[in-house]
């Protein structure tokens, strides 16, 4: 994985930008991509990140192939979906348990806002600091 350090101020949005695109260079595979998505941000952030995975066929084996993740960020929820070969990325807001808007994104620029939310709350939050290292700067099989 690329090197990147997050102990020094950032430059904003291109820091996000570049965080975003090292990830994704560095997992081109989209199936591998979520397995390790999932893995880092599931062993970080705990109950607050969802993973389904698919189902293991006629004998309902656990597959590590991961379907879709969805992490709650307040107000938000980031969810990546793979359908087929397509992988669908969505941002909603929700108020009150109410979902009051939902976005599609491309995958790097849900990437990079999903950073981005990670980054703001790592700021007064351990879990989300420790989560945001380990998608930036490696840690997931």
């Amino acid at each position: 994985m690329n090197e990147m350090s997050l102990d020094e101020p950032t430059g904003g949005q291109m820091d996000l930008q570049l965080a975003a695109a090292a990830f994704l260079a560095d997992n081109k595979d989209t199936r591998m991509l979520l397995r390790v998505l999932g893995q880092s941000l599931q062993e970080t952030l705990g109950g607050r990140v969802e993973v389904t995975r698919s189902s293991g066929g006629l004998l309902h084996r656990s597959s590590p192939e991961v379907k879709a993740i969805t992490v709650h960020l307040d107000p938000d929820d980031y969810q990546v979906e793979l359908d087929g070969d397509r992988v669908r990325c969505t941002v909603a807001r929700s108020s009150g348990g109410i979902r009051i808007r939902s976005e599609q994104l491309p995958v790097q620029q849900w990437l990079e806002r999903l950073l981005g939310a990670l980054q703001a709350e790592a700021e007064s939050n351990q879990s989300a600091q420790a989560a945001l290292q380990r998608v930036v700067l490696g840690g997931g099989s």
